[in-house]
């Protein structure tokens, strides 16, 4: 008898700690859609700020240094105290840019047109990029704009979504899929290192944050700030501020004007670099 009360009483523990974890689960969900509910940035105005925030940074990575055998300085054409402050507020907008490339993945209706896109515009953006990072169209040692890292990352989330399909689809489970997901992250963020792309590895490692913690915010900052610890330096930190406007944001489209943010990034370095030219 006393041995089937302990049995008794050890099953309505055991049922009592689902239950608790059940409502855990519950109650995130439930803060969730509140959270969501209580966003008011929609991705016109989320993509406008990031602009802004870029254009903002590359004031001062364009007129705040100047570009001479092989190396950067500070131009003196703005303060060193302007320029950390540029610089700083401007780590904001990458990781914005990486949120957004997840969201256009999902709701994109031709992934593959959206690769292509990004592809065009990452060679129309390269002469502008080399113009405001080394003060020179075809500067042999500029390293490849942001739109190659976001293409990168973009379609790395394309092929692990493949392998998952035929991972899913398979009448047996066989782990190879996977293996051969994993595989390809290692090699695109290795590529986007090789390549020089601008954030490098890192960039490609943020959209893969945003892809697979998608809507899961704690989870995010955790991974964000581990990487950006173990990968980039105290600079990048502000970086996590982006999370700020990202949690706010409504899932909600907006005014659209998708070519506008597209020509926006070559067309402000171009004009930056006719600005510094200006001034020296």
């Amino acid at each position: 008898m006393k041995e089937n009360r302990e049995s008794s009483s050890s099953r309505e523990n055991i049922l009592n700690k689902e239950i608790h974890l059940s409502d855990i689960k519950n109650g995130l969900n439930q803060v969730r859609e509140k959270i969501h509910d209580f966003g008011f940035i929609n991705s016109f105005i989320l993509k406008l700020l990031a602009i802004i925030i870029m254009t903002i940074d590359h004031i001062g990575a364009c007129i705040g240094t100047t570009y001479i055998n092989g190396h950067s300085y500070l131009s003196g054409l703005i303060p060193s105290d302007t320029y950390t402050l540029l610089r700083s507020i401007g780590r904001i907008a990458f990781p914005i840019f990486c949120f957004m490339i997840v969201e256009g993945y999902f709701h994109t209706r031709d992934a593959r047109k959206y690769a292509l896109r990004l592809f065009v515009f990452a060679f129309i953006s390269q002469v502008p990029f080399s113009l405001m990072t080394r003060k020179a169209p075809f500067a042999q040692d500029a390293s490849l704009n942001v739109y190659f890292t976001l293409v990168i990352g973009l379609v790395t989330i394309m092929c692990f979504e493949y392998c998952l399909k035929l991972y899913k689809q398979s009448e047996r489970p066989r782990p190879i899929f996977i293996v051969i997901g994993i595989i390809t992250i290692i090699s695109t963020i290795t590529l986007a290192d090789f390549l020089r792309t601008d954030y490098g590895g890192l960039g490609v490692i943020f959209i893969l944050i945003f892809y697979f913690f998608r809507d899961k915010h704690l989870l995010t900052f955790i991974a964000l700030y581990v990487s950006i610890y173990h990968l980039s330096n105290d600079l990048e930190m502000y970086a996590l501020y982006a999370l700020i406007p990202i949690i706010l944001y409504n899932h909600k489209k907006g005014p659209s004007m998708k070519y506008f943010f597209y020509v926006y990034y070559p067309l402000h370095m171009t004009i930056l670099y006719f600005i510094y030219a200006a001034m020296i």
